[in-house]
């Protein structure tokens, strides 16, 4: 056990590294935009840790991983231009971020339905859920991406068609999620996996 929490410490830090690492790379090729863009992820990799230190909330290492997977692969679509020579990257980037966005609306639409019953009201309707915010997530990002192409000459969204294949990519990481989610839920997985976020809230209820 403490090996395994040893080897996910040691790859959170080697990925936080190759954010910080990529960071210097945008200063060196004098890409100021990419410079501020990786400032922005190199802190969102450290909001897991930031909760278990200050929230007290114990969230697994797995967060910290797939959060700084998906802003790496990101930081590879947009700063070393990897999509120009495989198209499919930048729609993989879509589905993979999608399905870490997926999960973390999964956890807070059920910790929510727990203690306020009706905000779904079933597992289809938590299913539901997952699979339409995470299609809004997705639409949100397209807005950000056509807002940095109108102001800053970008490229990010070369055509519809690509605008359209990113939008499917989103949802089929909702989907996924979504499948998972039935398991996860009527097994009692997800249950056990977010008491610490239930506790977290009995907490914020019990002070007001």
């Amino acid at each position: 056990m403490k090996n395994r929490y040893l080897y996910m410490k040691l790859l959170i830090s080697f990925l936080i590294l190759v954010l910080i690492f990529l960071f210097f790379y945008a200063i060196f090729k004098n890409d100021w935009l990419w410079s501020f863009f990786a400032i922005i992820m190199i802190f969102v990799s450290f909001v897991p840790s930031i909760f278990r230190r200050y929230l007290k909330i114990n969230l697994p290492f797995l967060f910290d991983v797939f959060i700084c997977l998906a802003l790496i692969f990101h930081m590879g679509n947009g700063l070393l231009d990897i999509s120009n020579n495989y198209p499919i990257y930048n729609k993989f980037t879509h589905f993979f971020s999608a399905s870490v966005i997926a999960f973390i609306f999964l956890i807070l639409i059920f910790v929510f339905n727990e203690y306020h019953r009706g905000i779904a009201t079933n597992t289809l309707k938590i299913m539901f859920d997952v699979v339409v915010i995470t299609m809004a997530f997705g639409v949100v990002w397209e807005f950000l991406e056509w807002t940095t192409d109108f102001f800053f000459n970008l490229n990010t969204q070369p055509s519809l068609d690509d605008t359209m294949g990113d939008l499917f990519a989103d949802t089929l990481g909702g989907l996924l999620i979504a499948f998972f989610a039935y398991f996860l839920i009527k097994r009692g997985i997800l249950r056990r996996f977010s008491k610490d976020f239930k506790k977290h809230f009995e907490n914020i209820i019990d002070n007001d």
